[in-house]
């Protein structure tokens, strides 16, 4: 399936599998030529701006009936180029129906379009019609910079242990990660803590090799981390969904390697049967114990590691800090005003088809 742009910011999805030889439908160019708000993306199709449209191309024909409301559903795509996408069988967007019959499609850095013309048939396939361009997926680094700064602590706690290569090498990857506030309040703890325990902690909350969406996660179910197989558990609880006692709180986060689902808590190895409390009325509680004053947490509070993201040469001496806290052995935990370091060029190959869609369609 192919996603298409015109000039009011409409994209068309062409899905790639054959329709019967017995249907008699439209070339593709025709179909194309009688929407008169398509002109460009003929020419796109006409030219192949490969690496772009794959992205737009579904594997196989997905027809916006056959999706039931209220369901979310995986839709493959044809970009497999391993400079773009780690995915097994090409990367991914979601496709959702809404209550009211609405399809939803959901990119990279939460870019979301509805369908708003359904199923024009053509000769080897659909075409959808939809109301804003897709982003390409990128990598981690790169959707905690432009999109989920809440991110920030948790990619740069990779970094400060040298783990972020690592992870950004896996594949098909699923990624619990704590949002700042998580890490603020426990920040005493960590500049505490012992550098090869913290990776240990960091590496708990990955999933190499399974990609698991929200609604894949099933309840009771366990999952083997990449700190030596030891598993992270799902509890759910009506709308809510649990890893060990972390909450989900932003569930399906897609990344160049896999999918993302940020969590309200830091997960601890050596706790893995830390299960959420149902009595309680407000957040549980971290399964670490707090260290020092209790920390601050919000947008003007430091947030742990930041300060360890790349920096361009612009940022002061130009390089990454990689400081530890003296006599911890642990990583830099401080970042003067919580800002984020900017990032050095491209933050990931994923970035260059997110700039070409948006360089291509702006001139439409």
């Amino acid at each position: 399936m192919v996603l298409l742009r015109h000039p009011t910011a409409v994209l068309a999805l062409i899905s790639s599998l054959l329709l019967s030889p017995a249907v008699q439908a439209a070339s593709l160019e025709s179909v194309l030529a009688d929407q008169a708000n398509l002109t460009m993306f003929r020419g796109l199709v006409k030219n192949t701006v490969q690496e772009t449209l794959k992205y737009h191309i579904l594997k196989g024909t997905i027809d916006m009936p056959s999706i039931v409301k209220g369901d979310s559903i995986w839709a493959a795509t044809t970009l497999t180029d391993r400079n773009y996408s780690t995915v097994t069988g090409g990367q991914h967007l979601i496709l959702t129906k809404q209550p009211g019959g609405e399809v939803v499609f959901t990119s990279g850095f939460a870019t979301r379009g509805t369908v708003v013309v359904e199923d024009l048939q053509f000769d080897s396939g659909l075409v959808q019609i939809t109301d804003s361009v897709m982003h390409v997926p990128e990598t981690l680094e790169s959707t905690a910079r432009n999109a989920y700064k809440d991110l920030a602590a948790f990619v740069g706690a990779l970094y400060a242990t040298d783990l972020y290569d690592e992870v950004a090498g896996w594949e098909d990857v699923t990624i619990f990660a704590p949002r700042n506030a998580a890490f603020q309040q426990l920040a005493g703890t960590f500049a505490a803590m012992d550098r090869d325990d913290l990776r240990r902690v960091l590496r708990y909350h990955v999933v190499p090799g399974r990609l698991s969406h929200v609604w894949e996660l099933r309840n009771a179910s366990a999952l083997a981390s990449a700190d030596g197989g030891t598993e992270v558990a799902i509890t759910r609880q009506a709308n809510s969904i649990f890893v060990n006692s972390a909450e989900i709180i932003q569930p399906d986060i897609l990344l160049a390697n896999g999918v993302a689902h940020l969590i309200d808590n830091v997960l601890d190895p050596g706790q893995p049967d830390a299960r959420p409390d149902f009595s309680l009325t407000t957040q549980q509680p971290p399964v670490f114990t707090p260290l020092g004053t209790a920390t601050a947490t919000g947008a003007n509070v430091p947030t742990p590691f930041a300060s360890n993201l790349p920096c361009t040469p612009s940022c002061v001496g130009g390089t990454r800090a990689t400081a530890a806290p003296t006599g911890s052995g642990g990583a830099d935990s401080s970042n003067a005003g919580g800002a984020l370091p900017r990032c050095t060029g491209l933050a990931g190959a994923g970035l260059g088809i997110g700039l070409a869609v948006g360089a291509i369609m702006a001139g439409f």
